[in-house]
């Protein structure tokens, strides 16, 4: 009996280890600047139990053109990630032209752009979470009036080679008639400097900017600085680096709707079979060191209306 057992222990000892699998990969591909859009998903994911490094591993990416948004897509492709999360409508529509077989979970304007049509269920291995952006950024131009009531024109940054520009210029467009506001729209290219966008925008003596966040908003925040222009998005993030003010969907919200949806990929549910989120929740961010920086004394009412105050 003894011996028995003393074999089985030792054929125990001598099994091989067997090989712990790797954890999935998510590819993240965002257009324009990360933050706080990869913090927030990788807390989220986080919330939901999957742990970088133990049972999740991300492979991120970034860029700020077209060429570059496909050449990144094309890696994570050929890394085989299990799941692509697609920040902001260049970056979805650079994995869309990429793969047809991987996932993709977006956070941005895919419905506005028209690459979803069905929100109850997505066409393709396309879903995600949204905003509609275009008429939240139509809300902020109304909140800079009620912020300046001196206001006659504004400018508006648009990002020629992200489709979302349609959309944004149209919403935008009707609310400055609507609020006789007289609208100056600038196109810029990638190829473009900002600082001559600003140039202009200043030599016509626009009272405040209206940025399309995938321009890049920390290098569009500093420029507007320059400039002295008040500026403003519908992005939080311009707002922490430095843009006057911001008014969009809660990012915390987004990225938890979009971690969700990874999760259940994950799991083996299908992007389709997975229903578009749309925001429900929306902040208006101040940074009022920008406003001191300018000179801008803001109204108190407008300030006690605001979700944060950055000082």
């Amino acid at each position: 009996m003894r011996r028995r057992l003393f074999l089985a222990a030792a054929s125990l000892t001598a099994a091989p280890a067997r090989a712990q699998a790797p954890p999935p990969r998510v590819g993240f591909l965002v257009a324009g600047d990360p933050e706080p859009t990869w913090r927030l998903f990788r807390k989220a994911m986080a919330g939901l139990g999957l742990i970088e490094g133990k049972s999740v591993a991300y492979e991120f990416r970034a860029g700020d053109s077209t060429e570059r948004l496909e050449a990144a897509a094309r890696e994570l492709v050929a890394l085989k990630v299990s799941v692509i999360v697609a920040v902001l409508s260049p970056a979805t529509a650079a994995a869309v032209k990429t793969t047809s077989t991987i996932p993709i979970v977006f956070n941005g304007g895919a419905p506005v752009t028209g690459l979803v049509t069905n929100m109850a269920r997505p066409e393709g291995n396309l879903t995600g979470a949204f905003s509609p952006s275009s008429t939240v950024a139509a809300k902020g131009l109304q909140l800079f009036r009620e912020m300046r009531p001196q206001t006659r024109t504004v400018g508006l940054l648009l990002n020629a080679a992200d489709p979302f520009h349609v959309p944004l210029l149209r919403d935008v467009e009707a609310t400055s008639r609507a609020e006789k506001i007289e609208l100056v729209p600038v196109f810029l290219k990638p190829e473009d400097q900002p600082v001559e966008a600003f140039t202009t925008l200043a030599s016509r003596r626009v009272d405040g900017v209206l940025v399309q966040p995938s321009l890049g908003m920390t290098a569009m925040a500093a420029r507007a600085l320059e400039a002295r222009l008040p500026a403003f998005s519908f992005r939080r993030e311009f707002a922490e680096v430095g843009g006057l003010f911001s008014y969009g969907a809660d990012q915390a919200e987004i990225n938890r709707a979009v971690a969700s949806q990874v999760e259940r990929i994950l799991k083996g549910a299908k992007p389709s079979d997975l229903p578009v989120q749309q925001a429900t929740k929306f902040e208006l961010v101040i940074n009022r060191k920008t406003a001191a920086a300018l000179g801008l004394t803001l109204p108190p009412l407008f300030v006690a209306s605001a979700d944060e105050v950055i000082d």
